[in-house]
């Protein structure tokens, strides 16, 4: 065989492999804190009331259409009871729109969800969204909404009564997450950190709590493994002080100078949430990183 038709023949051969994991790729695409989407996750907002220069949070929604409109439904869920604080938040195209939970839900903690509707939920995957947070202990963080792409087309089809059911399955909408990471922490010797957890309510009617067991794993810096148990009812924020290892205190397994990692693991529940970390440098907070997916769950909503 010639050898510029073999040559040609293996960069067809490279072409079409690559065309092929695209498409796997695209396939296996799941939620994002940086994609526009059709339901957007705020992992944590909280307020003080009578302090709001001191603790609070702005919400930012934008819509990135240029040409459509959206309503969004957003729900506010206290982090205590699960109960639902809802209202209706109309974007034009291309609008932004900013509003601080000590306004809307004065001094609840707990996460926010805003879902695309027209009358029911939608496919419309132009919402991105982020949080400016200030704690009461100085902790700050600019943290994203992530997001989940409706990807079937039209409207979520009612499911009676003035509801409509939310799938979560890769097919419907992105899959929710059962574990995630922490990609590392510092020594709690000299900074201060707080996980920020909970399992999504499967009912954004009235809020269901649910007691969820998360089985943790703390990593230290030499790659060994200590195991502890975190249980989570609607929402929970946490030191890292706070968890029972094996081998000792965290601050014995990641001691002055060292750092960590986390692993949790919801066993067959959702699980989202962000880590924020206060330190005699840095100050900041994230997402916390997907690992593992849930095949399927499904939240209630009202449709109207």
């Amino acid at each position: 065989m010639h050898r510029g038709l073999r040559r040609s023949l293996r960069v067809a051969s490279v072409i079409m492999i690559l065309a092929c994991l695209g498409g796997f790729a695209l396939a296996q695409s799941s939620l994002s804190d940086l994609k526009p989407s059709s339901v957007l996750f705020f992992n944590k907002y909280v307020s003080n009331p009578s302090a709001p220069q001191q603790q609070d949070t702005q919400i930012n929604i934008t819509n990135v259409n240029p040409d459509e409109g959206i309503n969004v439904h957003m729900f506010m869920v206290d982090g205590s009871t699960c109960s639902i604080a809802d209202f209706y938040l109309g974007l034009s195209q291309n609008q932004t729109a900013s509003f601080l939970a000590s306004d809307f839900d004065p001094g609840v903690q707990g996460y926010i969800v805003g879902v695309a509707v027209s009358g029911v939920p939608t496919q419309f995957n132009y919402l991105i969204g982020d949080e400016l947070i200030r704690e009461f202990d100085g902790k700050l963080a600019n943290l994203q909404a992530v997001g989940f792409a409706k990807i079937s087309p039209g409207d979520v089809i009612p499911s009676g009564e003035g509801t409509a059911i939310l799938v979560f399955d890769g097919v419907e909408y992105d899959r929710f997450p059962q574990i995630l990471a922490a990609s590392s922490f510092n020594s709690q010797v000299t900074h201060s950190t707080n996980l920020a957890i909970y399992s999504p309510s499967s009912n954004l009617m009235v809020g269901n709590p649910v007691s969820t067991s998360i089985f943790t794993l703390v990593f230290d810096d030499n790659e060994v493994p200590h195991s502890t148990n975190i249980r989570v009812a609607c929402y929970l924020q946490t030191p890292l002080t706070s968890l029972r290892v094996t081998g000792g205190s965290i601050n014995t397994i990641v001691p002055a100078g060292a750092t960590g990692w986390l692993k949790l693991n919801a066993i067959s529940r959702p699980l989202l949430g962000a880590i924020l970390t206060r330190g005699p440098v840095f100050n900041g907070g994230h997402n916390l990183h997907p690992i593992s997916y849930l095949a399927s769950y499904q939240i209630l909503v009202p449709a109207f």
